[in-house]
């Protein structure tokens, strides 16, 4: 008994002492709750800035644990997709990681792309995440609670008649079924997973853009697929020194070249634009890229048909001025008698790159306002960005630039590239 009573003391006695460091003194629990309360205040302001300001955060770890559950359907069969052997393989695709800060900071960012290495080449990956807007393939039967799929045949009808409502294309079935690229049809499950993708993909702009129009060279090529996932290839991005915000500063004559030849190729950018019909309603200069010497354009979100864009801006929606009926760079009017937004698109392609990225404001100046542009020049890009008399506007669309008026910015810029080449090897 005694040495049992002496046990319990001590264990007793080793508890208390435990306990006695463990326990905060007034100035401990001062010290916690005001790291709390600090730590508190960090989160509250960054869900403040995230909501406000639109601020995102890409991580490399987050990335790769998109790719892991990717593969996971695949490895269940949830998921088809050419790509998905290579990407789930980790040998040829590889390295996934977030776009570099530069770019992210030049451009907004993009949660659903990111980078990765295909063999000894860098490629974009892109989410088609469903949101909204999106519509579903399947349906489900309230008495039975199965899912049910469209035939083949009346899956081909669908996506062929939601392409000529989007875009005002009509598609031979020979191009629509290479572009639905349906596998496994032997397979229930399978051919209904590879259904399900497929439209999931169809109705993304990017990737739907990048596949009609691939034989034309003027988007990101699509180089495959894998459930909602597709990879593109990655522009060479166009570059350019900070110090041509200042007139003061020299620029180099090389330099100044580059200014002048990326500015050409992206008026021949605007040529194809202008042929295929297609409008682009966020253009920033860190969004041009090059590809085999042609220029691209590597976000496609915001790009679409004339028609699309005219229906979106006069869809008959409530507008207090015109920026309510306006979508990023493309204009239009408010009804000041009807408060409505029923207008459609004002200004143009030519316009709105003149305005962001050839002539540029006063405190950020365009790629082509520089201590060597020619008064000439700078007089043709006030024009472009501000079209005002007859000859500089455009005929459809009153507060867009003319072809006119593109022809001659297009003739000076050749014009000035040619005199400082001819001056190099005189």
């Amino acid at each position: 008994m005694t040495i049992s009573s002496n046990s319990a003391l001590v264990l007793h006695s080793r508890f208390k002492n435990m306990t006695r460091r463990f326990r905060f003194s007034p100035r401990r629990r001062q010290y916690c709750v005001l790291t709390s309360a600090v730590i508190l205040l960090m989160v509250v302001l960054s869900v403040l800035g995230y909501l406000l300001s639109g601020m995102h955060y890409c991580f490399d770890v987050l990335v790769e644990w998109k790719i892991s559950k990717i593969c996971n359907q695949y490895y269940t069969n949830d998921i088809t997709g050419y790509m998905c052997p290579e990407l789930c393989a980790g040998d040829t695709i590889s390295e996934f990681h977030c776009p570099p800060a530069p770019q992210t900071a030049n451009y907004p960012f993009n949660p659903n792309r990111f980078l990765a290495r295909k063999a000894q080449q860098l490629v974009v990956v892109k989410h088609a995440v469903p949101d909204a807007s999106y519509e579903k393939l399947s349906w489900i039967d309230s008495h039975r609670q199965e899912e049910h799929f469209p035939t083949e045949s009346e899956y081909v009808g669908i996506v062929r008649r939601y392409i000529e409502l989007r875009y005002n294309l009509q598609l031979p079935f020979d191009k629509l079924n290479g572009l639905l690229k349906l596998k496994n049809k032997n397979n229930h499950i399978l051919f209904r997973a590879s259904m399900r993708n497929s439209w999931n993909l169809i109705q993304n702009n990017e990737y739907l853009l990048s596949r009609l129009y691939e034989e034309k060279e003027i988007f990101p090529q699509v180089i495959g697929t894998c459930g909602d996932l597709f990879l593109t290839e990655l522009l060479d991005t166009v570059e350019f020194d900070e110090r041509r915000y200042h007139f003061t500063n020299h620029i180099d004559l090389s330099k100044w070249r580059y200014h002048l030849k990326v500015a050409v190729l992206i008026l021949d950018y605007l040529e194809d634009m202008a042929q295929n019909r297609f409008q682009m309603c966020s253009v920033l200069l860190a969004g041009f890229g090059i590809s085999d010497s042609r220029m691209k354009y590597h976000d496609l979100r915001y790009i679409s048909t004339e028609a699309f864009i005219d229906r979106q801006l006069s869809d008959g929606r409530w507008c207090a001025d015109d920026a309510d009926c306006s979508y990023h760079d493309c204009r239009s009017r408010c009804n000041t008698t009807s408060r409505t937004c029923t207008a459609g698109l004002l200004n143009n392609n030519l316009q709105i790159v003149c305005e962001k990225i050839f002539r540029g404001t006063t405190t950020e100046p365009g790629i082509l306002v520089t201590e060597k542009s020619p008064n000439r020049l700078l007089r043709i890009l006030d024009r472009c960005a501000q079209p005002v008399s007859r000859s500089d506007v455009d005929t459809a669309r009153p507060w867009g630039a003319s072809k006119t008026l593109k022809k001659q910015l297009y003739n000076e810029l050749t014009g000035i590239y040619e005199q400082l080449a001819s001056s190099l090897y005189s």
